[in-house]
């Protein structure tokens, strides 16, 4: 033990502020716990004094009272006013506290850019775990963030995203392009692809068209009047839930189908035409099928003829909208297939550009023309072409039974058919070079009618004695009255039958 002399001077070389007074020592016993703890309170009044002359600007430098929010911070308190010897101690804790927030603070970033891909940027929100706020003030001035990036993630679903339309976007026809591929490239079936886009006809397919592209295999049904579920399932042969459950088709149980509406029967492929495979050479040949140089048909009833002439009969009448291969020219003639029938159709009758017709290569391969000119009927002639029974007689009459058929003797179009003026049910037929036919005294309405086309030879009607008497018309039996003009004039027609 140290005398009572030396310990008291050594408490007044370390605590010069205390001035003469005495450590109060009872006796060497004296523990050091006592002492510690006679330290402690010192620096705490010693701290608080400075506080209170510091909260009232009292300390020399400081023009007015730190503002509350400085006061309420007692580790800036300690850094600043505790005495000189005791900011080593201060400075090493907040240096472990700025350690233990940084660490915290990199963890709570990293687990927050795994998870969010957000920037490093971002506010710091309050929480159980937020950082105080001291410390962050004092890491930002230090740490500098790397930005990270991520793609996004899609959140995730319940259920599948159900599609609203039957079929994918469109695909344009390249250059190339097979149905054989088309399908296996979008996963669908040959059959739905062809009944998809209406190619069951056998029609052409050609460079920049569209073609529609289903979902899933199947087939689409337009609705029509009196149509249900049941009947549309039993006609495919699969069930009605079949139908309802496809989403696209937006059937909902006890509302009724509107007629003309599109909807699509999934899973189903209705077997093809056999015209279509035989034609194309079988599915094969169908799956090779790609575009070729193909037009539109401007008109309704376009004949296809057997030749590049009217004088040449009908091989097919085709409707507005069909698509027919181009295959080569003469004239003004285009050489076209469809469904496997050539057949020639005059270029004004497509919608093609001229130089497309211009790039088609020439041909001679179409049959001879047949007569320009043939007997309208058969029977035996009983009156010719002249003066008769003191009137002139402007035709000849041509008798046979009743119902014998009668043909147009020459290519043309119908003008005129129907109840004629004079002759009773006729048929008027113009021809090229200002000529025209009649044929007179039909023994009901013709099978032909105005407008209509007509080649040599073809059927118009049928032999009959109906007259029109009040425009001076008159029949004594069954027989085909033919009347021949030129430019409105009657000649014989002796002169161009054979």
């Amino acid at each position: 033990m140290l005398p009572a002399e030396k310990v008291a001077a050594l408490f007044r070389m370390s605590h010069p502020q205390s001035g003469q007074a005495e450590l109060p020592v009872t006796g060497l016993s004296t523990n050091k716990a006592s002492r510690s703890r006679a330290k402690r309170r010192a620096r705490a009044s010693h701290a608080r004094a400075m506080l209170a002359r510091v909260t009232h600007g009292q300390v020399q430098g400081l023009a007015s009272p730190l503002p509350a929010s400085r006061v309420d911070r007692p580790e800036r308190k300690l850094l600043l006013f505790l005495p000189i010897e005791r900011v080593a101690l201060h400075t090493c804790i907040v240096v472990v506290v700025l350690l233990v927030a940084t660490a915290e603070l990199f963890i709570s970033l990293s687990s927050q850019f795994t998870s969010t891909g957000t920037s490093s940027t971002r506010a710091f929100g309050a929480g159980a775990d937020a950082v105080p706020a001291a410390s962050l003030h004092a890491a930002r001035s230090v740490i500098t963030f790397r930005t990270v990036r991520h793609a996004p993630l899609a959140p995730a679903l319940s259920s599948p995203v159900e599609p609203t339309n039957a079929f994918r976007e469109p695909h344009l026809l390249a250059s190339g392009d097979t149905l054989g591929a088309l399908a296996e490239r979008y996963g669908v079936s040959l059959e739905s692809l062809i009944w998809a886009n209406g190619l069951e006809r056998g029609d052409a397919l050609m460079v920049g068209q569209w073609l529609r592209i289903p979902r899933v295999s199947g087939v689409p049904y337009i609705v029509r009047p009196g149509d249900n579920v049941e009947q549309i399932a039993a006609l495919h042969q699969v069930s009605p839930e079949i139908l309802v459950d496809f989403s696209p088709n937006r059937l909902s149980e006890g509302v009724a189908l509107r007629p003309g509406v599109e909807l699509f029967v999934p899973g189903v492929a209705p077997a093809l035409p056999d015209g279509l495979l035989e034609w194309s050479g079988g599915r094969s040949g169908l799956a090779r099928r790609g575009p070729v140089v193909a037009a539109l048909v401007r008109e309704q009833e376009t004949n296809l003829r057997q030749g590049p002439g009217t004088e040449y009969p009908r091989v097919a009448r085709l409707d507005a909208g069909r698509q027919v291969e181009l295959r080569g020219r003469h004239k003004e003639w285009v050489k076209a297939a469809l469904a496997g029938v050539e057949g020639w159709i005059r270029a004004d009758l497509l919608a093609v550009a001229p130089a497309v017709v211009t790039a088609l290569p020439e041909t001679r391969d179409f049959p001879p023309p047949p007569p320009r000119w043939i007997w309208p009927a058969r029977g035996t002639l009983t009156s010719g072409f002249g003066p008769r029974w003191g009137s002139f007689h402007n035709g000849l009459d041509i008798a046979n039974r009743v119902w014998t058929p009668i043909s147009a003797a020459s290519a043309g179009r119908v003008r005129e058919a129907g109840w004629c003026r004079g002759y009773g049910y006729c048929v008027k037929i113009r021809h090229s070079a200002g000529v025209e036919t009649v044929y007179g005294h039909m023994v009901d309405q013709p099978v032909v009618s105005a407008g209509e086309e007509v080649t040599a030879g073809q059927l118009i009607g049928y032999m009959g004695s109906t007259y029109d008497r009040a425009g001076g018309g008159y029949s004594t039996g069954v027989h085909l009255h033919f009347t021949l003009l030129v430019n409105g004039r009657a000649v014989d027609p002796l002169r161009f039958l054979p």
